[in-house]
């Protein structure tokens, strides 16, 4: 034996504690120096000693902002093809986080941000269509419509706060299931297996609802054709009445729809032909519309409310909704000192009214390199006239997390240095205040999508794709309620492409391309740590008890659905199951969905929904297990044959001794004693 085989051989005897494994002591040096990177980074970050100096700074550079503005008026293309650089502007204008006095500062801002040439475009796509007659575009391809799987990407894991409702497109009350199936909303009697009403609107089909009490919430999507403000030229640029300016000290502005500047002849161009040219694209609109439904068999409408942007999320939190939304305006043309407050301010509609989000309801963080808006609007369901407060984020879109208490926004920004930064703006939510501004901070890097973000024990934690000298790696953050970084995981994966990173308790799953993670961190050690257990863990994990974690995917080989359940504390498996063994190509709509599990802690049961398909056509099965000290023990299967895929099994509910199971247009009940079905419902 040689020399290094005997070391290796007395080195592999001695038990070496986890905290000090290679992968550990490797983790800690990253996270270190990472942490140090950053807060590097952080000190080159210019920052505004205080509110009112920082609006003093954006007025005295609003003459160099109006003076570099003149050598755009010809349009942004034929800027480009000039000399004329945005550096020549003395110094980058930095924003701290401020809310404008009036539009007019915030028109400032927002040109001040085309201007530094950093605004971050990549986030969204504007589609346009030319059309060389001053008539409506009869022809124009409408914006795809969002599919469910869409909509639901924006998975918040880790909610289990009764205080907390999150939309979906099956709801129940205990004595009716409420359920959006081919564009519209059908009442269902669980009693009867009757359908009590159906709710339909062709122009804004649902696409998630809410049941409050006796209010029904419904969530639609709307795309309208609007004209692109300047498309062909800035002299035709609309502008603002006397009579449209708000007055002094106005908390927002209002103006009817048919004062809309973005109707179908606005902005009109002439070329050099004198032929009238008209360029147009498509805006997307949330829509919420409340139902008083005292009275199932003939539900009553109560408030009809609109928001710009496209749909992020929402959520209900002690009788209150928040909707999110992304929003970019459709602009060529540099802004003027005249410019409509649509080419600049996001608008929102109670009943049909327009009005203008108040200039000193937005926010801007530092730093911000966009002119994407985020949207937020707290709408009061239980008040007898729904209460509706609207705020918005500039230079932030899409990445969006709610808890009980707080909406967090992240955004995109640079240091002085030009490296990304995820700017962090908080709110607080509260019955009684609405949505107040909390905190502001960064982490350096881009955040990895909507999913890569999550509160837990007062604490947010977020991921971020880093690059430096070395190349793209991620980074794993934990901040206090003060948006200070109290722990982190830096240069993790180097050079491998990170989808997502969910978070659930203490833990957080990296995941690259594959359906299971590549690693997973345990977030209670100071600094952060690869841990060994949870090795098992597929798509998600979701809560199950205060000690117990569910975990579901495939198993190991990949030939089934697997189930696993893990301890909380230290992430060990306590049991698991494998299931639909043997069935060709099997799959489950909760593979992508987490809503699609139904979890009953109650009565400890879990149900999964599978489909498969055969010579046959369609099986669709519900699989029903308990869980118990002993593990997992399945109940049984139910089992239907269909001709194709349009009833395949999506959500289930119990209410009492009964389980009701949903999938297109079908709705099956089911008694728990014995799991024979005792009644079923098609629509």
């Amino acid at each position: 034996m040689t020399f290094d085989e005997k070391l290796n051989e007395l080195i592999s005897e001695v038990e070496v504690p986890d905290e000090l494994s290679p992968q550990n002591i490797a983790m800690m040096l990253k996270a270190q120096n990472a942490q140090s990177k950053m807060e590097s980074e952080h000190r080159n970050i210019k920052s505004v000693p205080s509110i009112a100096a920082q609006r003093r700074t954006i007025i005295m550079r609003t003459a160099a902002a109006t003076a570099a503005c003149a050598v755009f008026a010809a349009g942004m293309i034929m800027f480009t093809q000039q000399d004329n650089d945005p550096a020549q502007i003395e110094e980058q204008i930095d924003y701290a986080a401020v809310s404008p006095e009036n539009y007019n500062d915030l028109r400032d801002i927002y040109r001040g941000i085309l201007l530094d040439g950093t605004e971050n475009t990549d986030e969204t796509t504007t589609t346009t269509v030319t059309d060389t007659t001053e008539s409506p575009i009869s022809d124009a391809e409408p914006e795809p419509k969002e599919t469910l799987t869409d909509l639901t990407s924006h998975d918040f894991s880790g909610i289990d706060d009764p205080r907390v409702s999150e939309a979906d497109i099956v709801k129940t009350d205990g004595t009716n299931i409420y359920c959006i199936t081919d564009n519209k909303l059908i009442i269902i009697s669980l009693e009867t297996m009757e359908v009590v009403s159906e709710i339909e609107n062709k122009l804004n089909p649902p696409v998630e609802l809410y049941i409050d009490g006796n209010t029904l919430i419904l969530v639609s999507k709307e795309t309208e054709e609007v004209q692109i403000v300047g498309a062909q030229d800035n002299s035709t640029e609309i502008s603002q009445t006397a009579a449209d300016v708000p007055a002094s000290g106005a908390d927002s502005y209002s103006q009817s729809d048919d004062t809309d500047a973005y109707s179908d002849n606005a902005g009109s161009s002439v070329n050099g032909d004198d032929k009238a040219v008209s360029e147009k694209t498509c805006r997307t609109n949330v829509v919420v519309d409340l139902y008083d439904i005292s009275n199932k068999t003939s539900p009553e409408h109560i408030t009809n409310y609109k928001q710009n942007g496209s749909y992020t999320s929402s959520r209900i939190v002690d009788g209150i909704l928040y909707v999110v939304t992304a929003y970019s305006d459709y602009r060529t043309a540099p802004l003027g000192n005249d410019s409509d407050l649509d080419s600049y301010v996001p608008a929102y509609y109670i009943d049909g009214e327009k009005k203008f989000v108040a200039a000193g309801d937005i926010t801007v963080p530092a730093n911000a390199n966009s002119t994407d808006y985020t949207v937020l609007s707290a709408i009061d369901c239980d008040a007898a006239s729904p209460v509706i407060t609207v705020k918005a984020v500039l230079g932030s879109s899409r990445n969006v997390y709610c808890s009980a208490d707080t909406l967090y926004i992240v955004g995109t920004g640079k240091s002085a240095e030009g490296s990304d930064y995820s700017i962090i703006t908080s709110f607080g939510l509260s019955d009684s205040q609405g949505m107040t501004y909390k905190a502001s901070g960064s982490v350096a890097g881009r955040v990895i999508g909507q999913n890569s973000m999550n509160e837990h024990n007062g604490m947010f934690r977020i991921a971020a794709s880093v690059a430096d000298e070395n190349g793209a790696s991620s980074s794993v953050y934990v901040l206090d309620d003060t948006l200070k970084v109290v722990n982190s995981a830096g240069q993790l994966l180097p050079g491998v492409n990170v989808s997502s990173v969910r978070f659930e308790n203490n833990y957080a799953s990296v995941y690259t391309d594959g359906s299971k993670p590549a690693m997973v961190l345990d977030l209670s050690n100071t600094p952060i740590m690869q841990t060994q257990s949870m090795a098992g863990t597929a798509n998600y994990l979701c809560s199950f008890s205060e000690d117990r974690l569910l975990g579901f995917g495939r198993s190991a080989d990949g030939s089934a659905l697997a189930l696993t359940m893990y301890n909380a504390e230290n992430g060990l498996a306590a049991s698991s199951v494998n299931f639909a063994e043997g069935l060709k190509d099997a799959d489950s709509k909760a593979v992508a969905d987490r809503r699609g599990i139904l979890i009953d802690k109650e009565k400890s049961l879990i149900g999964v929904p599978v489909y498969s398909h055969n010579e046959f056509g369609t099986k669709n099965q519900y699989y029903l297990f308990a869980y118990g000290e002993e593990g997992f023990k399945e109940m049984g299967v139910i089992e239907y044959m269909d001709i194709d895929d349009s009833m395949i099994f999506e959500r289930a509910a119990i209410e009492g001794d009964t389980l009701y199971i949903i999938g297109g247009t079908r709705i099956i009940s089911v008694q728990l004693s014995d799991l024979k079905v005792i009644g079923s419902v098609e629509f």
